[in-house]
């Protein structure tokens, strides 16, 4: 009988850290990708479809959170939806726009572990097939 598949969550944080951390916290029950730039991270998405959720940092050199997420609606990709912000208290300008305009969760650097496990299960719940954290 085959393993049923464990779902996949890419990370996008300049921070290398950020990502070994998550993928720490989260990779008993999903498998954790992460990569440390915008743009590798959307060219990833497109490329390969079968993620289940984004984690994204909202304010990365070149392309940022922001970026992602418009990149991402323009091409009318589900990944818009399925992602999660990252941040460390940018709340102002810009990001304090889109965050109030976006319905997607955020959640505020630095996190604790219980504080990210409930964000990421609060973003797959609607799907059946997602392990319980």
């Amino acid at each position: 009988m085959p393993h049923p598949k464990r779902p996949r969550i890419l990370v996008i944080d300049d921070e290398p850290l950020i990502g070994s951390l998550i993928a720490r916290l989260l990779g008993a029950r999903f498998d954790v990708v992460s990569v440390t730039r915008g743009q590798v991270g959307l060219d990833l998405l497109l490329a390969q479809d079968d993620f289940d959720l984004l984690l994204c940092d909202l304010m990365m050199p070149e392309l940022t959170g922001m970026d992602v997420h418009a990149a991402l609606e323009a091409r009318q990709s589900p990944h818009a939806a399925t992602m999660v912000f990252l941040t460390g208290g940018a709340f102002v300008g810009k990001a304090g726009e889109f965050l109030a305009r976006v319905p997607n969760p955020c959640v505020e650097k630095p996190f604790l572990a219980e504080e990210l496990r409930s964000a990421v299960h609060g973003a797959m719940a609607p799907r059946a097939s997602i392990p319980a954290l």
